[in-house]
């Protein structure tokens, strides 16, 4: 059988690749923004909860989503390079480490709930509610990481649409759930916000079940190769690349956290804003992440198979379906952001908030999309280190301090410093590849990246 990543157009492959990991990333984002939807319905405090919750929650998902790219570097170059065996046991490593984490770092934080918050900047009326809501979550997280984990092994493998679709499914199943236990219906009990949190374990529990019986109809879980290896070399060769993606992961989440201590103390509806933003965003960001989740195996297989043309090919492939879906994403939310923060909430606060954010923030997508595909780039060709400090660089020497001094402007000055950071972290990146390119004397060091926009820009005129 043909190998798209290996053979054929690249575009042609990065399309086939990004299109069901976007569907996926889709019902997966759903999950959030279908919680927010119903809990806004709740009322704004709720709202609060949520957003405050989510922190935690974005925080374990990056460790694990870090941890899910090291072993799916591994994977897609034991898939390059023809060695199935190290594939089932790479992958058989990788669950078990996932889920043994797991479940060390759920009883950590449900057992330190309450301070972890406070320190946050919830306030006494809230943390009922985030205890409703985190508790449930934190319990089931074991089966989102190993099942985010096989996701990612699969994609590696070649295996992107069916991963997707059991994403696809179990988005239908909170959104289902997430009605009949917020509200009472159906014959369920009557919830509120726990409800929610229930809902997105039971589609947890699906997606579990749904990646393990793809596993094993691709024959990547064998249980003989999992006795069989060397459990400690295995697990050295994961941590080398997961270290720095994992730290790399986590730098977004504690990033949120920061703002949300530094909104917190402008105003608990400001955090409740923040939360229905974010998720919007994510959503809205679909395509720019399909892209750079895909362009990461892509190159990891290439790179096994020594074919440098087609890394060339899929780098260029990333940077301008980032620019372009950037423009887009801002023209959208520019025309249509009050309505659409109307949906989750009728409080004139939030929805003013959430306005605010887009205002600020959405023209620096173009810059933020090329920082996040410059650091899948560098995940695929095994260079983890060079991802991490441009993540740092945006974080700590751009978002940090533009947000702090943007503080003293209230809200608003807060959300222009995150949109300057996004623009500078952009720039830095691309920076940061033209450097690599010159280093390795690869051939698009000499391409003019304007000219090559201009000319995209001419065809569409023509058309």
């Amino acid at each position: 059988m043909k190998n798209t990543m290996l053979e054929g157009s690249t575009s042609k492959a990065l399309v086939s690749m990004s299109v069901p990991i976007s569907i996926g990333m889709l019902s997966t984002f759903l999950f959030q923004v279908i919680d927010t939807y119903f809990v806004g319905q709740l009322g704004a405090e709720a709202l609060a909860a949520l957003s405050f919750s989510s922190t935690l929650y974005f925080l374990l998902v990056g460790l694990f989503i870090g941890f899910s790219v090291g072993v799916s570097i591994l994977i897609g170059k034991a898939k390059g390079e023809g060695d199935t065996g190290r594939i089932q046991r790479t992958l058989g490593v990788g669950m078990v480490l996932s889920f043994l984490l797991t479940l060390v770092l759920a009883w950590v934080l449900v057992t330190n709930w309450r301070p972890i918050f406070s320190g946050l900047g919830a306030q006494t009326d809230t943390l009922p509610l985030i205890s409703e809501y985190i508790k449930p979550l934190l319990l089931g997280m074991p089966l989102l990481t190993v099942g985010l984990l096989v996701s990612g092994g699969l994609r590696a493998t070649g295996n992107v649409v069916l991963p997707e679709v059991v994403m696809g499914i179990a988005g239908v199943i909170n959104l289902a759930l997430d009605y009949g236990l917020i509200f009472g219906h159906w014959g369920l009990p009557e919830l509120g916000i726990q409800g929610a949190a229930w809902a997105t374990v039971a589609s947890w529990v699906f997606v579990m079940v749904g990646m393990f019986a793809l596993m094993i109809k691709d024959r990547l879980f064998v249980l003989k190769e999992i006795l069989e290896v060397k459990f400690r070399t295995i697990t050295k060769e994961i941590f080398q690349l997961a270290g720095p993606t994992i730290v790399t992961q986590m730098i977004g989440p504690l990033t949120l956290m920061y703002l949300t201590v530094l909104l917190a103390q402008q105003s608990q509806m400001a955090v409740a804003a923040f939360g229905v933003a974010s998720r919007i965003e994510t959503l809205l960001m679909i395509g720019i992440l399909g892209v750079s989740t895909a362009i990461t195996p892509f190159i990891a297989q290439n790179l096994g198979a020594k074919r440098t043309q087609r890394i060339d090919e899929a780098i260029v492939f990333g940077g301008r379906a980032s620019t372009y879906l950037g423009i887009l994403l801002a023209l959208i939310l520019y025309a249509l952001i009050r309505p659409i923060a109307g949906w989750f909430t009728q409080d004139p606060e939030v929805v003013g908030y959430t306005s605010t954010y887009f205002y600020w923030v959405s023209p620096s997508y173009v810059a933020y999309g090329l920082y996040l595909i410059t650091a899948s780039i560098y995940n695929g060709l095994q260079l983890p280190t060079n991802s991490l400090k441009i993540t740092l660089v945006k974080s700590l020497v751009f978002t940090l301090p533009f947000t702090l001094i943007g503080a003293y402007w209230g809200v608003p000055g807060i959300f222009a410093g995150l949109a300057l950071g996004n623009l500078a972290a952009g720039i830095y990146a691309a920076r940061a590849m033209q450097n690599t390119f010159k280093k390795v004397n690869s051939n698009l060091a000499k391409v003019n990246v304007w000219k090559s926009y201009a000319q995209d820009f001419r065809r569409l005129i023509r058309r």
